[in-house]
């Protein structure tokens, strides 16, 4: 049905075997692929009407939209009056005892500059549906012509001299009286240059089960525009644009949504999109729920790998903000405003960096201290010390969002709820721009926390959710872009055995190959301690040493970091040196906390 013809100022677009003008079904479908034309590869069908269908030929007729009316022989021949100039200046009285002289005629035009007044008889519909429209554009009926088309909605042509279609005053008012004279999925086009509106039946726009990611997007992945899905088709459209993050003008994207909802598949696309394109990787999540970004490990940064436990998470926190301050100095001497500015040799030294951090409230926000427990009793004494980490890594999250971004260091924070209490402080959401609400069924109460404008921003609709295909979709909103329903891409192959993940480490692979490891990232303990020193009063209450992150134990670290047989003598050496960081690290934390009031 894409081969189109031009016969003089018409145009032709073949129909499709065994087409059928009087199924209403064939008619919707035929008006869904012009209207995709028209978004894509023809967007001067948005100037032409359909005229007609011939089924001889096997063509759709479109005809300039400012031309023609209706299907010739479609109305009676029209009646014409000539009236002297008063009367014709005096338009509502003179229409008022035409009509009244003519019983089952309306008057649809009067001529001021030909003192001419044309009738035409219409019936019930055509006149509800022309009183409906010129109440809206506040015109008076005859300065509203309303015509049927073939594919059963209708054609309102709005006298120039009375009126100017404007879209911002006129659209929201028009679609209302669509949905009135029509059904569920009619819509509108607005064409102002012609001053017509096109009605047309339709289906409510929905998604299809599955949104693959396009081939320009695996093939030639783009390392500023991280996409992530597609946004849910206008009316009368089968497809909607592809929605992606600006990573240069929007650096710190929030996702929220409950479990299950398709969190972990929006996150791995926009992560696929940042690796293949080139950029550096970093992982922060709960040591339960690290399996989610196992397909992409082998590709993470050293000491980027934050998902063996509370220490790892705060350790690759303050590694991150090392880098950034390693960054700064570089954009200074090179006397630039941001990593953006860089020579691209000095940008490939340090690339975009990707944080991605899930499951924010297991790992930064600080457990209640019991009260009333004896100093020594080592559910107090874990507490404290879980208290010091989390509080550690919730400070680095709120350093990052404020002055990373500049630095070339990008964000993603991820957590079921966007509250304070789930580690997102508001000054963390502030430096979070892109917001998407992950979810067909979402508490309005996490709209409200994470949207700019969730009173006026849409839901994922009914009609999406009662097909089961609300799998995946959300609330989109990104600087730049208009904030609407989306539904993030995935992709399976049961018949190998392959899921989202698996095919996007596999399309990795042939992007970026790399040694398969499965260890990189991972963080050593002496490490650990030297990045987050309260690290080293881990506590141990088994006698057998502090464990490693990779499970074997630690030589020589006790109850306060010393061996348990030691642990009555005095610390020396080192091991006083690490115990004094600990306690002013303790001591650091608890001044930041109280200064950001948190």
């Amino acid at each position: 049905m894409t081969d189109t013809t031009h016969d003089g100022g018409f145009k032709k677009i073949r129909l499709p075997h065994g087409f059928d003008p009087t199924n209403e079904q064939h008619m919707k479908k035929l008006t869904m692929q012009v209207q995709e034309l028209a978004a894509s590869r023809m967007p001067e069908l948005s100037d032409y009407s359909l005229y007609s269908i011939d089924e001889q030929s096997g063509y759709a007729i479109y005809a300039p939209i400012d031309q023609v009316d209706a299907v010739a022989g479609s109305t009676p021949e029209p009646r014409y009056f000539t009236v002297d100039a008063g009367r014709a200046a005096n338009q509502k009285r003179t229409a008022q005892e035409y009509e009244q002289n003519n019983p089952g005629w309306f008057v649809v035009d009067i001529n001021m500059v030909q003192r001419l007044v044309t009738m035409e008889q219409l019936d019930e519909k055509t006149l509800t549906v022309r009183r409906l429209f010129a109440d809206v554009l506040k015109v008076d009926p005859w300065k509203v012509r309303v015509t049927r088309t073939p594919e059963g909605g209708w054609k309102i042509r709005i006298n120039k001299t009375a009126r100017t279609y404007v879209a911002s005053k006129y659209d929201k008012a028009v679609q209302e009286a669509v949905d009135t004279i029509g059904a569920p999925g009619w819509f509108f086009k607005a064409n102002p240059k012609a001053n017509v509106i096109m009605v047309y039946p339709g289906e409510l726009p929905t998604f299809p089960k599955a949104i693959p990611m396009p081939r320009t997007v695996v093939e030639h992945p783009n390392l500023r525009h991280g996409y992530y899905g597609m946004r849910l088709p206008d009316k009368g459209r089968k497809t909607g644009d592809m929605l992606y993050n600006d990573w240069k003008d929007s650096p710190g994207v929030l996702v929220a949504g409950a479990s299950n909802g398709g969190k972990s598949v929006l996150i791995n696309s926009l992560v696929y999109g940042f690796v293949a394109g080139g950029g550096m990787l970093a992982v922060v999540d709960e040591k339960g729920k690290s399996a989610d970004f196992q397909w992409v490990r082998p590709w993470v940064m050293d000491k980027g790998w934050g998902c063996d436990g509370l220490e790892s998470s705060a350790a690759v926190l303050r590694n991150i903000l090392r880098i950034c301050d390693e960054r700064a100095r570089i954009i200074n001497d090179a006397g630039k405003m941001n990593w953006w500015g860089l020579p691209d040799d000095v940008k490939r030294d340090n690339p975009l960096l990707l944080l991605v951090c899930d499951e924010i409230s297991q790992w930064a926000v600080a457990p209640k201290v019991p009260m009333g427990l004896d100093k020594d009793n080592p559910d107090l004494i874990e507490a404290k010390y879980e208290n010091a980490i989390c509080s550690s890594s919730y400070i680095s999250l709120l350093k990052i969002s404020q002055k990373a971004r500049f630095a070339g260091i990008c964000f993603l924070y991820a957590a079921q709820s966007a509250t304070q209490q789930a580690g997102l402080d508001p000054k963390v959401r502030l430096n979070l721009t892109t917001k998407l609400v992950i979810g067909e069924k979402v508490q309005e109460s996490i709209y409200d926390n994470v949207l700019n404008d969730a009173k006026h921003s849409p839901r994922v609709p009914q009609n999406v959710i009662k097909e089961g295909v609300g799998k995946g979709c959300g609330v989109s909103e990104t600087p730049g872009q208009e904030t609407c329903v989306f539904k993030s891409f995935y992709e399976d192959d049961p018949a190998h055995g392959l899921e989202w993940a698996d095919i996007l480490r596999e399309r990795l692979e042939r992007e970026r190959p790399t040694v398969m490891d499965m260890s990189r990232g991972a963080i050593a303990w002496q490490d650990v301690v030297a990045l987050v020193p309260a690290a080293a009063d881990k506590p141990d209450f088994s006698g057998d040493g502090v464990e490693s992150l990779d499970g074997s134990p630690v030589e020589g670290f006790g109850v306060d970091g010393r061996d348990v047989a030691d642990r009555d003598a005095p610390l020396k050496g080192a091991a006083a040196a690490a115990h004094v960081s600990a306690l002013e690290l303790a001591r650091r934390t608890a001044r930041e906390l109280e200064r950001d009031g948190i």
